[in-house]
């Protein structure tokens, strides 16, 4: 039997999951909500009836009996919907960054664990292809012992409404997915950072529009990662986004370049590899995770215990670039950073 699920926050993100929820077999979309009747009103390009849009959570939860929610409001209010919930008893999917604080986290992780009610976060850009196959490669060690990362983003400048009233835009609102996929596709976890939060053109951009950071493991690997929403050149290629990382082995480099993966080997012709087939979209993966939570209380690879560390990892950051010096993630999550 379906899982009735409604969804909160009705911008970009919430309609994408409207459509994820109804192309799947687990879940039946019940309802939907936000405070802004504009946007209550624009899901009616998507079929859905003017009895099942709510602008108050807790009235959605009554009238429709679900059991499940998906949060996808901006950024900075994630937290209120999550605790709502989870004190009724729903489980919680909610977009990233699941909070903008380690203390909101950790209370939403808690409050879920006591309440024992699955919080996963969707964190989709774990499940791209070309970082599963980058995973793949790595723990069958054709690269050998990894080593150094280089990671680089560019957009040009574009609308960012919902990441506008942040301090730190590009950290939060596309960092955050490059930062957990390196933290899924090494397996291992951020000791430390050194980071630089910035604006080039504040007139035209918002703050934190760039951003650059040093990255230790704690299996000594090192990463240099920059992202930037103050780029130009390239508005016609991949919908003005480009994407490259290198991962550097003893053995061998690997060259993500989008969709385009390289393998170099010592002593080889570099050559492409396959990323493997994409049966079903990222967002259905999360899906499938979060229907086996509720029915089975499976465990998932993306609860918000576990993306305790990458909140860890944000606030890092953001402390880093703040204070001008190294930050810990671990010891902010144990206390001893605070």
């Amino acid at each position: 039997m379906a899982i009735e699920v409604i969804v909160v926050g009705l911008g970009l993100r919430g309609r994408d999951w409207i459509r994820e929820v109804r192309a799947s077999q687990e879940f039946e979309l019940v309802g939907c909500v936000d405070t802004d009747r504009e946007a209550l009103a624009a899901v009616e390009n998507l079929s859905v009836p003017a009895s099942s849009c709510f602008q108050d959570l807790n009235e959605a939860i009554d009238r429709t009996g679900c059991r499940a929610v998906i949060v996808a409001t901006s950024a900075d209010q994630h937290v209120g919907p999550c605790e709502s919930s989870i004190a009724r008893d729903l489980p919680v999917l909610v977009e990233k960054p699941f909070a903008l604080s380690l203390t909101d986290a950790r209370r939403l992780v808690q409050l879920s664990e006591q309440q024992k009610v699955p919080l996963l976060v969707a964190q989709n850009y774990r499940y791209l292809r070309s970082f599963r196959a980058a995973r793949r490669i790595i723990a069958e060690a054709r690269l050998g012992a990894v080593h150094l990362i280089s990671c680089q983003y560019f957009r040009p400048p574009h609308d960012v409404r919902s990441h506008r009233r942040l301090e730190h835009t590009v950290l939060f609102a596309v960092s955050v997915h490059h930062l957990d996929a390196l933290r899924y596709v090494l397996g291992t976890e951020v000791t430390n950072v050194a980071a630089e939060s910035f604006t080039q053109r504040p007139d035209e951009s918002p703050s934190g529009a760039s951003f650059r950071a040093m990255l230790s493991f704690e299996n000594g690997m090192r990463a240099s990662y920059a992202a930037t929403y103050e780029s130009s050149g390239h508005e016609f290629f991949e919908r003005g986004q480009e994407f490259y990382a290198r991962f550097v082995g003893d053995k061998a480099t690997l060259h993500v370049f989008h969709r385009w993966l390289v393998l170099c080997k010592q002593g080889s012709v570099p050559r492409l590899v396959n990323r493997g087939p994409r049966k079903v979209t990222e967002e259905q993966v999360i899906l499938r995770q979060f229907h086996r939570a509720i029915a089975s209380g499976e465990p998932s690879e993306i609860s918000g215990r576990d993306n305790l560390q990458t909140v860890a990892v944000l606030e890092a950051c953001a402390r880093s670039a703040t204070e001008q010096r190294w930050i810990n993630p671990q010891e902010l999550l144990n206390g001893s950073g605070e």
